[in-house]
């Protein structure tokens, strides 16, 4: 229930932020796009970068690949992550990953996962997917659907491995797999 609540509050500030005007002209997403950008945009909050990894000004998401069940994170845009701006690289390219903060890589990505996480590994970016079994790869979270929920899975030796500190919050609603060593 508490899950259900707060996935509810999460689409409800992704919508906030877009005006009516531009949710009216824009094709229709999914609730399951607004879902995962809520996600990907909360992870950005409660995951701590070493300060050399961010830049001054903007905070940085980037896509890899792309898969109509993606998030829908172009809404996600100019909002403010740590007091900095938000920036979207969609399309990303791989070699390009460690300009970013957050990296996702899309289904559309399956076949190449384990090469695009073996490039990124130790580099202070958090790494997101909904692959099966990105964790057990080596990725950091994955978003798991179970029947009409996003399940969280978190890597947390691959986060450790990158610098990265995931919150205890965090830590307490996901599901811990190790995996990628």
């Amino acid at each position: 229930m508490l899950r259900a609540l707060g996935i509810a509050v999460i689409v409800a500030l992704v919508l906030a932020g877009v005006p009516a005007s531009a949710r009216a002209v824009e094709p229709a997403v999914s609730p399951e796009a607004l879902i995962k950008a809520g996600i990907v945009f909360n992870l950005a909050m409660v995951v701590s970068w070493p300060e050399s990894a961010l830049d001054e000004g903007t905070f940085t998401i980037g896509v890899i690949g792309h898969d109509e069940s993606d998030p829908s994170l172009n809404h996600l845009v100019g909002k403010e992550v740590r007091r900095r701006k938000l920036v979207l690289r969609d399309p990303l390219p791989a070699p390009a990953a460690s300009e970013v903060q957050v990296v996702f890589i899309s289904r559309s990505q399956s076949a190449s996962m384990s090469e695009l996480l073996a490039a990124m590994a130790g580099l202070p970016l958090l790494t997101v997917s909904d692959i099966d079994g990105f964790c057990e790869a080596g990725g950091m979270v994955e978003l798991r659907r179970d029947r009409n929920r996003i399940q969280l899975r978190v890597n947390r030796e691959a986060a450790d491995r990158a610098g990265l500190k995931l919150s205890s919050h965090l830590l307490k609603m996901a599901e811990i797999v190790k995996g990628g060593d």
